[in-house]
């Protein structure tokens, strides 16, 4: 029982210990700086992320241009290097549409609606109860997909760059 004791704590440990050890540094701001000129998103120490385009770096801070919904905005903002805690590269989406989402989402919704309509009407004799399994997820699609159509896709961080 001992054994199998000690075998459990030396696998949790190792479980515990082992990220820490290996994890790498983020703290390099050389590796922000090759990122001059591309999409990033910045997350400052106060726990305000900002998504924009890396314009200037230098040693001290960067300059970054401010992405809006639909385009860059005129609204540059610098971060000095002890404001940032955290900075990833970036995919910024202007005015990028979830049509397929929508239409996925809505062809969902129509075939939980055809199970239920089945469901409910199981006992009795319908002929047109087996209509509803091909037009409510249809009907459900195009529905998602015309609400997809206003529903624009959020700016997505992808690599962590620099992170202290």
């Amino acid at each position: 029982m001992t054994r199998l004791t000690a075998t459990f704590l030396t696998v949790v440990l190792l479980v515990q210990i082992a990220p820490a050890v290996s994890a790498k540094s983020m703290g390099d701001w050389n590796e922000v700086k090759a990122l001059d000129k591309h999409s990033v998103a910045v997350k400052t120490k106060r726990g305000e992320t900002y998504y924009g385009r890396l314009q200037i770096v230098d040693e001290n801070s960067i300059l970054v241009q401010i992405a809006g919904k639909d385009d860059f905005t005129g609204q540059e903002i610098a971060f000095q290097r002890d404001e940032v805690q955290k900075v990833w590269r970036a995919k910024l989406r202007f005015d990028v549409k979830n049509i397929a989402k929508g239409a996925w989402l809505g062809a969902g919704a129509g075939f939980v609606a055809t199970v239920a309509t089945l469901t409910a009407t199981s006992g009795k004799e319908n002929s047109d109860r087996f209509l509803w399994t091909v037009w409510l997820p249809v009907v459900g699609a195009g529905v998602g997909g015309v609400a997809g159509i206003f529903w624009k896709k959020k700016h997505k961080k992808q690599g962590l760059i620099y992170s202290i």
